[in-house]
């Protein structure tokens, strides 16, 4: 019996790393994954119509202090490029949901509160922007990652390591 977890993608499907710092949208086919988030967010989200997909992997929150610095390491510039480019695509920016996988505490310090300022900081700019939320995996002590299935609209995540599970399938609502 093939499981749903099978039949997520072809293993020919190409897949592109989406590392910390990066905003990386790809049209119909392959995977976004990204690098393991410890405190960094995942901003995941997808357009049926179109079958483009996004996902920016974001370290700090608020906006780069200068140019010149990899600006899409910071939330509101990470964000803003994400719907950008993906209206450069053809997706409607007021019609996106997105997913967000990240914000964890992973070296368990008491006093460590980027993950939390991150998360709260991602939350605000995302409702600032209309966008709204399909599903989350934020929180804990764990690192996670995250893909996103181009073909199908599926984001899985893994959790520690644990096995990869679907967090949500985007639909054309």
């Amino acid at each position: 019996m093939i499981t749903e977890q099978a039949k997520l993608y072809d293993y020919e499907d190409e897949i592109s790393y989406v590392f910390a710092g990066q905003v990386i949208t790809r049209e119909n086919e392959g995977v976004l994954y990204s690098t393991p988030l410890g405190s960094c967010i995942a901003v995941l989200t997808y357009d049926m119509k179109t079958g483009t997909g996004g996902m920016a992997h974001i370290m700090l929150p608020g906006k780069a202090p200068r140019k010149g610095l990899n600006q899409n390491r910071y939330a509101v510039n990470a964000i803003n490029t994400l719907i950008s480019k993906l209206g450069e695509k053809g997706v409607n920016p007021e019609k996106l949901k997105v997913c967000l996988i990240g914000g964890a505490n992973v070296l368990r310090k008491q006093n460590d509160i980027i993950a939390k300022q991150l998360t709260d900081n991602v939350l605000k700019i995302t409702a600032g922007n209309n966008l709204k939320i399909a599903a989350t995996s934020l929180g804990g002590f764990k690192r996670r990652s995250a893909k996103l299935y181009l073909s199908t609209g599926i984001v899985t995540i893994t959790i520690g390591n644990s096995f990869e599970k679907i967090l949500y399938k985007f639909t054309e609502d």
